[in-house]
């Protein structure tokens, strides 16, 4: 038996599709790894429903070594926390591990407004109707990550100050 839920594993299908669309598609990133586009989807997708209630795809996850490049591609280790989240971890990003490119801003600062802005907007639309669907869930939680993004970035400028 195994000790991985289906609602876990539906939780890093959905984050493994996140982090290729902030890594700019699964189209691009299939060009950088050892697998292809159909095999890519299948880490993030369920697949059709079977007869006997299973999907299709609903046991292939992404391995260890795709999840690292994937989150290398998108700049923040979405799918890497949330095998720790699942654990009980969480992640904190190493000091030396920080690459400050520029000094920090009010632009930057000025940009997670923005973006916290969108999600607010976005939010208020998906709640319009009292639910929120699968793709609204999807856009808000991409839009989300790209906030703890662009936060940490922020983050790392001050504290290198």
């Amino acid at each position: 038996m195994r000790l991985i839920s289906e609602e876990l594993i539906l939780s890093l299908k959905g984050v493994t599709d996140a982090c290729y669309r902030l890594g700019g598609g699964v189209t691009s990133f299939a060009l950088l790894t050892r697998v292809g586009v159909s095999t890519l989807v299948k880490y993030a997708t369920l697949g059709e429903r079977r007869g006997d209630g299973s999907h299709e795809h609903g046991a292939t996850l992404i391995p260890v070594d795709i999840a690292v490049e994937a989150d290398l591609r998108a700049g923040s280790p979405i799918i890497t926390s949330e095998m720790a989240r699942q654990l009980g971890f969480r992640l904190e990003p190493l000091a030396e591990r920080i690459v400050i490119e520029a000094p920090l801003s009010e632009a930057d600062v000025l940009a997670i407004m923005d973006k916290a802005t969108d999600v607010w907007r976005m939010a208020r639309s998906a709640f319009a109707d009292g639910r929120i669907d699968a793709m609204e869930r999807r856009e808000l939680s991409q839009q989300i990550r790209r906030i703890i993004r662009a936060a940490e970035c922020v983050l790392a400028r001050l504290e290198a100050l």
